[in-house]
């Protein structure tokens, strides 16, 4: 009677033994079907992050570009006008922008013309020689539109003077045909603050100016003779050359000398007709029969995080200063 219970009790165990097996491994399972599960989330999580930022990504160079590339809006027409608004100081650096921004405009076939509104009392002679003549070649693949918003003085005449016809607003500032190095004596106050200039040179005209005392008649005729008189020279030449006209008839338009855009005595000279800007851009969509975007282009410049300072102490930062004004 023994034997049977003993056996019944071996069977049982072994009958539970095989179920806690049997719990164990179906624990184990659904640990793995959590942890797959788990891992499975996390991948898709890793997915959506990745496909946001890539999306992110998208759309801040895209945003970036419209606002800091080539062009500060986005145009959809086929017939497409750049609009270069060129409202500051003539430098080295806005020039070459400017230059850039056109290639970029001329390599884009959507874009059919340029429409040039100028806005500069002047500059740097050598900026706008190279604008000049830059603009000069560019109509020969492109049409170009030259509009005098509110002033074209002096290196922003010279500039603008290479398109025809030269369109301004009848209030609109022209001319300042002329060229000016300004010198600044702080002798005085040097004397005052116990600075004193000291310097070595080799060359009579080496060191023709000082901030700290008066140019003198020997010095002061050098720089004319050889600085100032040679550039105003080339000035008139090239706007003569740049309006089709004799030398003299600028001549009697220059020596520095200011005009509204609608007086009579520079008709033809500076200035070929008196328009409005918006008249200007009504001409323009005609011309494309009203099928035009017009495209601000942006000419931003990225500006240095420290502040710039200069002191003009000698002869070589004193020619930076010179400029048609």
């Amino acid at each position: 009677m023994q034997e049977p219970k003993e056996y019944q009790r071996r069977e049982d165990g072994e009958r539970n033994y095989e179920l806690e097996l049997f719990h164990q491994k179906e624990e184990v399972y659904q640990q793995e079907v959590k942890s797959l599960k788990k891992q499975i989330f996390i991948s898709n999580l890793k997915a959506w992050i990745i496909g946001l930022i890539l999306i992110a990504q998208i759309i801040f160079i895209v945003s970036y570009f419209q606002k800091m590339g080539i062009f500060g809006e986005v145009s959809t027409s086929l017939n497409k006008v750049a609009v270069i608004q060129y409202n500051q100081e003539v430098t080295e650096e806005y020039t070459t922008t400017v230059m850039e921004k056109l290639d970029d405009i001329r390599e884009d076939e959507t874009f059919k013309s340029v429409l040039f509104i100028m806005g500069s009392p002047g500059g740097s002679p050598t900026a706008s020689e190279e604008l000049s003549e830059y603009l000069k070649d560019f109509q020969k693949e492109m049409n170009v539109t030259m509009y005098v918003d509110s002033i074209a003085a002096s290196g922003g005449y010279y500039i603008a003077s290479a398109v025809k016809p030269l369109i301004a607003n009848k209030n609109a500032i022209v001319g300042s045909i002329g060229v000016i190095m300004p010198h600044y004596n702080l002798g005085e106050l040097a004397k005052k603050v116990g600075v004193e200039e000291d310097f070595m040179a080799a060359g009579k005209f080496k060191k023709p100016i000082s901030m700290f005392s008066k140019i003198d008649e020997e010095n002061r005729k050098y720089m004319t003779e050889n600085l100032l008189k040679p550039t105003y020279e080339n000035f008139i030449q090239s706007v003569a050359d740049n309006r089709g006209l004799k030398k003299e008839d600028i001549l009697a338009v220059a020596e520095g000398k200011i005009f509204i855009a609608n007086v009579p005595e520079i008709r033809g000279i500076l200035v070929d007709e008196v328009s409005s800007l918006y008249k200007v851009k009504k001409k323009i969509r005609e011309s494309y029969k009203n099928e035009v975007d017009f495209v601000k282009v942006n000419l931003n410049q990225q500006e240095s995080f420290f502040p710039s300072v200069k002191v003009d102490l000698d002869l070589e930062t004193a020619l930076s200063t010179l400029e048609m004004k």
